[in-house]
């Protein structure tokens, strides 16, 4: 299964508006520059982060993307779940044999453990803010923000 990439551009579209200067162009098209993907992308995570409250639109329309609230109420967690449907960190295989004494309880087994991993890694991520991902990226950029 290959992983989704939804956080990590939801999080790059975020701080790509939180440095931007009021001059700056925040078009999707711009934005997608950045990330290297397509702009319907960015439309599509631009409104899922809006309809979460993390950012708001400011101006005439379409209004040009800002931060809703300060970017140290922002977490990880809080993107993460915005824009994944499924926030868990393991998927379990609902397609085992149920006939096989092993596939018929693998997976209620296993959903003990990985709710506790899903937890304590949305436990890690609620403490993790796009305030200190802004000045992580500001340390280690090598082009002028």
């Amino acid at each position: 299964m290959k992983p989704s990439l939804r956080l990590t551009n939801a999080l790059h579209i975020l701080v790509y508006v939180a440095t931007a200067r009021p001059t700056d162009s925040l078009s999707s098209a711009t934005i997608a520059g950045s990330i290297n993907t397509n702009p319907s992308r960015v439309r599509a995570l631009l409104a899922e982060l809006q309809n979460a409250n993390i950012l708001c639109r400011q101006g005439p329309y379409p209004g040009r993307p800002v931060l809703a609230k300060d970017s140290k109420d922002i977490t990880f967690a809080e993107v993460l779940q915005a824009v994944e449907d499924c926030a868990a960190v393991f998927a379990l295989d609902k397609h085992t044999n149920p006939d096989c004494p092993v596939g018929s309880s693998i997976g209620s087994a296993l959903s003990k453990y990985y709710g506790e991993i899903d937890q304590a890694v949305m436990a890690v991520m609620g403490e993790m803010t796009l305030f200190d991902l802004v000045e992580d990226v500001k340390k280690n950029q090598t082009l002028p923000i």
